[in-house]
């Protein structure tokens, strides 16, 4: 019998693919610490992990673990070269949660342009007057530049063109031909194009080091005026440089999904900045995104205890099986 851990709250739907299968036993731990998780991988063939922490102390336990499925893309909780070491796959969800976070990525540009938490508010008190205020702006023939052309990246792209913006687009680690095939234009540094950009809307993983990727001078750099987008990850960017940027008028405004630290310390300058909206690490997880992360990452634990890995969805194929089989 096989034994999967489902280390989050998943959809019911996805548990029923587990419930038909025979051979198969589940426990769902919804955010278990690293100490419970440790307790149970050594009789796992499989994790579905949430946002525990695992690293070499953890990948060193799992005697017979086939693979950690990831629920989502990022895996910045994951010491993927530990389970590379120890044979154990990584997975992630592959584009299940593309549309939803750049359907997300969209409804920060806009509740920024048109100062949405300012007309709510006004609208339920009766200050209609705010009508003529006109401090509202939109987003056709502004330019956007996309860090990051990923799965992410590239759904993002397309919802800004179909809004008539102008698409510029830095990966180092796509061709500029695919860019360019979509209609965008390509640079090969995002530097190169922050003095011109409205908009700059991050799609990337975060840095291995946890460095920021904008910082003093890249918000110096960018059009004054400009807005900043971040739903990937709140590491990318240097928080204080960030507050600094926005509270002296370079920039306008900022819409952020995530954080470096997740709930934000009570200091955090962003959280008194009304030209800053904020919303709490949500950008993957509507009802359909969740239901499609759920079926996903279930899928991936049956395939890595049934020696069928979907090659796309693996982050590490050099790791090496080398576990038991399962119930051996």
């Amino acid at each position: 019998m096989a034994r999967i851990l489902i280390a989050r709250a998943v959809d019911e739907a996805a548990l029923a693919l587990l419930d038909a299968r025979g051979d198969v036993e589940y426990e769902v731990l919804e955010t278990p610490s690293v100490a419970e998780l440790e307790a149970r991988i050594a009789a796992l063939d499989a994790v579905l992990l949430g946002l525990t922490p695992v690293g070499e102390s953890t990948a060193a336990k799992a005697k017979r673990l086939k693979v950690v499925s990831r629920f989502g893309v990022g895996y910045d909780n994951v010491d993927v070269a530990a389970l590379t070491r120890h044979g154990i796959a990584l997975t992630t969800v592959g584009d299940a949660n593309a549309v939803t976070v750049a359907e997300h990525a969209l409804l920060l540009m806009l509740a920024l342009t048109r100062r949405l938490p300012a007309h709510d508010a006004a609208a339920r008190s009766g200050n209609f007057g705010i009508r003529g205020t006109f401090k509202r702006s939109e987003l056709w023939q502004k330019t956007v530049l996309i860090v990051g052309f990923g799965r992410i990246g590239r759904r993002a792209a397309r919802l800004c063109a179909a809004f008539g913006m102008a698409v510029v687009v830095a990966d180092p680690h796509v061709a500029p031909e695919a860019v360019e095939a979509d209609g965008h234009r390509h640079v090969d540094d995002f530097h190169e194009a922050l003095a011109e950009a409205d908009f700059v809307t991050l799609h990337m993983p975060a840095r291995a080091d946890g460095a920021a990727v904008l910082g003093p001078a890249e918000f110096a750099a960018m059009k004054p005026g400009a807005y900043l987008i971040n739903a990937a990850r709140g590491s990318l960017v240097d928080e204080d440089a960030l507050a600094a940027a926005l509270t002296g008028g370079h920039l306008r405004g900022a819409g952020l999904d995530v954080l470096r630290a997740e709930p934000p310390a009570p200091d955090c300058p962003l959280l008194e900045l009304d030209n800053v909206v904020l919303t709490p690490h949500i950008g993957s997880l509507t009802e359909e995104g969740v239901r499609r992360m759920s079926m996903e990452s279930v899928r991936n634990c049956l395939d890595g205890i049934d020696g069928k890995l979907r090659p796309e969805y693996v982050v590490n194929p050099e790791y090496v099986v080398n576990k038991e089989v399962p119930g051996g």
